[in-house]
């Protein structure tokens, strides 16, 4: 058998690199970002493109989401629901502080919207807001 020593430097100590704790910090890093992006898509599932307006306000408070897709489907806080089930839920989620905020897709009928608005007022809740994307201005906009 053919054991080779490590070469040793002038000053008597083994100059080799040991790369086990660097790949172990490469392998935690790649597990973390792995789970972070896993967990950041899991958060946008539902697909709803908003209508736009230029007068769009950002808002910050308590709130509790309701979201309507284009499939004719409810969600509350990320969680599907029926019609039948959205005015105890928010009973339970929200008090008369909440900002329940209705975001609908730019294809849900008018009336639905409508619907959904008169189950919250039913549940004394009385701060509604629709959720809208900022309309960007363009030069020819501008100008008019």
């Amino acid at each position: 058998m053919n054991f080779r020593s490590k070469k040793i430097n002038n000053k008597g100590v083994g100059s080799a690199l040991d790369l086990t704790p660097v790949v172990d910090i490469v392998f935690n890093l790649l597990i973390f970002f792995a789970l972070s992006l896993n967990f950041a898509a899991a958060s946008r599932g539902i697909d709803i493109k908003l209508p736009s307006a230029s007068s769009a306000k950002t808002i910050r408070s308590d709130q509790v989401t309701v979201n309507l897709t284009k499939e004719g489907l409810t969600f509350l806080n990320d969680k599907k629901i029926t019609l039948e089930q959205l005015g105890p839920m928010l009973k339970e989620k929200a008090d008369k502080k909440s900002l329940v905020i209705i975001r609908a897709d730019s294809e849900v009928e008018h009336g639905r919207v409508v619907r959904i608005m008169d189950i919250i007022k039913s549940q004394d809740l009385n701060r509604i807001a629709i959720a809208v994307d900022v309309e960007t201005q363009t030069e020819e906009s501008k100008n008019n």
